[in-house]
């Protein structure tokens, strides 16, 4: 009886270490489970920040980008504006050379005829004069 009640004894007290280690399995996984859930929670709160704080930056490098962009823009705009502007006036200011040029030619060119015109007559008053005193000669 000894070997059946030591066999008994055994087999209960086998029994209660498999009862605690599944007990004490089961609550390690319980554990495990909370602790789990405990740094999944933590990880999205951590994710979700980061998000956030992308979607912020990003926000801002993109108004900062949009900000200096205006201003390249406006600056740009300006230069272009102040070309047109000297554009206008080196056209306005070749305009008026140009005229300015062509009048004095003219003027010039009429000069030049008028003398020219006026050393024809004066050459053929001499020649007439000449012709005259030849013929008078020739006719006396």
């Amino acid at each position: 009886m000894s070997d059946i009640s030591a066999a008994t004894r055994l087999n209960q007290a086998k029994e209660v270490i498999t009862k605690r280690e599944t007990f004490e399995m089961r609550k390690m996984g319980e554990k495990l489970d909370k602790d789990i859930k405990i740094v999944k929670r933590n990880n999205d709160k951590k994710v979700e920040k980061i998000k956030s704080d992308y979607e912020v930056e990003v926000t801002t490098v993109n108004s900062e980008s949009e900000t200096k962009l205006n201003k390249l823009r406006t600056n740009w705009d300006k230069k272009i504006n102040e070309e047109n502007k000297r554009y206008e006036k080196l056209l306005t200011d070749i305009k008026t050379d140009h005229g300015e040029n062509t009048n004095e030619l003219q003027i010039s060119n009429e000069d030049q005829i008028a003398k020219q015109n006026a050393k024809h007559v004066d050459y053929l008053d001499k020649a007439r004069l000449k012709f005259e005193e030849e013929k008078a000669k020739l006719e006396a």
